[in-house]
């Protein structure tokens, strides 16, 4: 039987940028960097933030309360971690066509393998590391500790950004 390895706790890993838990409440406020996302904008033309605050909206029409509403055309979500997999089950209901993005780390959570994975018409692996704002790091030039995803939800990849497409016609559906 081979050897049990503890992870490192939580206070080890205060300030490297993936403290711990995918639900820390630390990185809620965290943006996806602008320039970035005004590449998708505009293939995409959003027209509603799921995720937003007054501060922070990528858009007008956004919400604060994700969860309130019932129907979005051409949404754009970061969810907060905290609540990462209540508002991703609220997209795939609500959302008729969208983009999300999420840490990629850790596929073979329940996230990724009973919400995300089976609802999504494609995940896209941009290549490199996504940046955050205002995400303030000072080790790996500012970048997080893991890799990002698109989620696509009736919508076509991204076309004006360098990664990876997956979709369950390329790795099989095993469901």
């Amino acid at each position: 039987m081979g050897r049990r390895l503890t992870p490192k706790g939580e206070g080890e890993m205060k300030g490297k940028g993936n403290d711990g838990r995918g639900d820390n409440q630390d990185r809620d406020l965290w943006q996806t960097e602008q320039g970035f996302w005004d590449l998708l904008n505009a293939q995409y033309a959003f027209r509603f933030d799921c995720c937003a605050s007054e501060q922070n909206k990528k858009t007008q029409q956004f919400s604060g309360n994700f969860e309130s509403v019932h129907s979005v055309n051409m949404g754009w979500m970061n969810p907060p971690f905290s609540k990462a997999m209540a508002m991703f089950k609220h997209f795939f209901n609500v959302v008729k066509s969208g983009v999300a993005i999420y840490r990629f780390d850790n596929p073979e959570t329940k996230i990724w393998q009973e919400v995300i994975f089976p609802n999504a018409s494609w995940v896209f692996i941009p290549s490199g590391r996504v940046s955050y704002t205002p995400f303030d790091i000072t080790i790996r030039g500012g970048l997080t500790r893991f890799p990002s995803a698109l989620i696509g939800l009736n919508v076509e990849p991204p076309k004006s950004i360098k990664g990876f497409v997956l979709t369950a016609q390329r790795i099989g559906d095993n469901l």
